[in-house]
């Protein structure tokens, strides 16, 4: 089965289902990605005196994690990160990619995760909507003179999701999840940095961010991912919400349901 991750920035993937799409790739599936952002904002580091240089690091380190996963096909859109909205233009971008990659499902994340994240939100949001059209002939016409045929997408997989109804176990692939992790130097130390300045303004600290952060991600993932499994009987796991689209969604349980 082909399958299309459709993440906001370059590091969302392997958090939010790196050890899902690895275990997906092992089986013989076909995993393709559209990063929409280069996350060229993301960062408390002075040297990176203008967006472009946080830009290149970021699409070289999503590049390395992808690698690490097995995803061979990454197309990055280049879209300026945090300014995201759910508009007609951001969506037949997507609508386009989909019809280039025919995927049978699209993962991304869940929109109404409470997320902070303007980004997150926008392109979980169109996401859906894109994959709803995109085999509507008369939808975007223009991509179908330009020689791209409609696409038939049958359910999205909307991971960070409060509201999951589906667990892949990923205790065989918690190694390939956190190598991929730490392919994001960058953003690991974004997160050291803006940790301690966050817990700093409350008066506090934490031994978390004494010592650099990457040594005390793969106990962080691991414990992620037990506390996850627990939820499923698994021994490690990540959690998606999985939405049939049109009647799929009405009639999945008469159909044995919907799985990842």
């Amino acid at each position: 089965m082909r399958y299309l991750v459709v993440e906001p920035h370059p590091d969302d993937l392997p958090f939010f289902c790196g050890g899902t799409v690895a275990k997906l790739i092992s089986e013989g599936h076909e995993v393709h990605t559209l990063v929409v952002t280069d996350g060229e904002q993301g960062t408390l580091n002075l040297s990176y005196d203008k967006d472009d240089k946080l830009a290149a690091v970021m699409r070289a380190e999503e590049q390395a994690a992808c690698k690490t996963l097995g995803v061979k096909n990454i197309k990055f859109l280049g879209l300026k990160n945090h300014f995201l909205e759910p508009t007609h233009e951001l969506r037949e971008k997507i609508v386009r990619r989909v019809r280039e990659i025919q995927p049978a499902a699209v993962f991304t994340i869940d929109p109404w995760n409470f997320d902070e994240n303007p980004d997150h939100r926008a392109v979980g949001q169109v996401v859906l909507e894109a994959c709803s059209f995109a085999h509507f002939h008369l939808f975007h016409p223009e991509h179908l003179e330009e020689g791209l045929s409609t696409a038939m997408v049958a359910k999205v997989i909307l991971g960070k999701t409060p509201s999951p109804n589906s667990y892949v176990d990923i205790s065989g692939f918690i190694d390939k999840k956190i190598e991929a992790i730490l392919c994001y130097k960058s953003q690991i130390e974004l997160m050291q940095m803006e940790g301690a300045a966050r817990l700093k303004v409350l008066g506090k600290s934490s031994p978390i961010f004494d010592n650099p952060l990457d040594q005390a991600i793969p106990a962080s993932v691991t414990q992620i991912a037990e506390e996850e499994g627990q939820k499923a009987g698994l021994p490690m796991a990540e959690a998606f919400h999985v939405r049939g689209l049109g009647i799929l969604e009405n009639i999945k349980d008469l159909i044995g349901g919907l799985s990842v």
